[in-house]
């Protein structure tokens, strides 16, 4: 007799949100799967069985773990053949812990068609499937996100505190794109899951201390002191902590790149469900969390040019206030908007 799996029905529950509601495969559609060594298999093959019964093309794609994300997995991943195969899918669903988004697997598949709807969901363990994807009110939280990204948008000065020491300022560029992240690869680009709002501050205007205390990735992970950084013009220009910051300084030093101190993007984090589980696609969506990346980006991200790091890293500060042109929106990650704030106490009671 077979063993039920942990967690088997639940996540059979949000293979089958993924591939129905936020991929929206259609009879006939090449779906390409990749994943690393680390990935629950089950999780995998959920997913492949709901592109079946779907109609579509499964492709799976298992590759060795790598030690970094972004440009440094071109080292262990055969990034050809995986870019080739993605280059002729339809979807592409990424779950590997070490992300080859930012990589030339990515830039291979995108030089090859302009049509690919890729939905990154990096590291994906049973648990945090469940939160994010099973008996959420995906609605409310659309109806949430998009009035706080329109409001941001329009905002030209954004202030930024934490109790942990972060005090940042910087301005908002209106040529870059705002990112309200619903989950939904209906069309071409990529998507990540719902939960988080991401933009681009202007270039060189991002200036004071920005602490992560939540986690950073892929270096070192979950943080047990905090992290401090001075920036200054957008660049990061000291690094102080414990342990943990050595971890990090070290990490950022060794790729040997002056663009991996570089401020990229910086994310409002506001799942209901999400937790600090070391996963970064669920860290970042802690609700009142702000995640800041930093390193590489490509150019429809930050254009003309993007910003050609050897890699990429997000970093994570809890319970963050945040001021829009003066007007206070949360106060240590407790919204209190008046605009929003109905919505935030349905959302995540407190």
């Amino acid at each position: 007799m077979l063993k039920m799996k942990y967690l088997e029905f639940e996540i059979m529950q949000a293979a089958g949100v993924i591939v129905n509601d936020l991929c929206k495969v259609q009879p006939g559609e090449v779906v390409s799967i990749t994943a690393d060594t680390v990935i629950d298999e089950s999780i995998v093959n959920s997913i492949a069985g709901k592109v079946l019964s779907a109609g579509g093309k499964p492709l799976v794609m298992w590759y060795k773990t790598p030690e970094g994300v972004g440009k440094v997995t071109d080292k262990t991943v055969p990034y050809k053949a995986v870019g080739a195969a993605l280059g002729n899918s339809d979807v592409w669903i990424e779950l590997g812990r070490m992300w080859i988004l930012y990589s030339s697997a990515q830039e291979i598949a995108l030089s090859m068609t302009d049509k690919l709807r890729h939905l990154c969901l990096t590291g994906l363990v049973p648990e945090m499937m469940d939160r994010l994807f099973n008996n959420v009110d995906f609605e409310l939280l659309a109806e949430f996100q998009r009035k706080l990204t329109e409001m941001t948008k329009n905002s030209h000065h954004v202030r930024m505190t934490t109790s942990a020491g972060t005090d940042l300022e910087f301005d908002n560029d209106s040529n870059c794109p705002f990112y309200c992240e619903l989950g939904l690869a209906h069309a071409p680009g990529t998507a990540y899951p719902s939960g988080q709002i991401c933009w681009f501050p202007t270039e060189g205007s991002t200036n004071g201390t920005l602490v992560f205390d939540g986690s950073i990735h892929p270096v070192p992970g979950i943080l047990q002191t905090p992290v401090s950084l001075k920036i200054e013009n957008g660049y990061i220009t000291e690094i102080t902590g414990g342990v943990d910051a050595q971890k990090f300084e070290a990490w950022v030093n060794g790729l040997n790149d002056p663009l991996m101190r570089r401020m990229a993007h910086v994310c409002y984090g506001f799942h209901p469900k999400a937790i600090l589980s070391g996963q970064c696609v669920e860290d970042e969506r802690v609700w009142g969390a702000t995640e800041w990346g930093i390193g590489y980006l490509p150019a429809a991200d930050c254009p003309p040019n993007g910003i050609n790091a050897a890699s990429h890293c997000d970093g994570i500060s809890y319970n963050t206030s945040v001021w829009l042109d003066g007007v206070q929106v949360t106060d240590c990650g407790k919204v209190i908007h008046p605009d929003l704030v109905d919505m935030a106490r349905r959302l995540f009671p407190e």
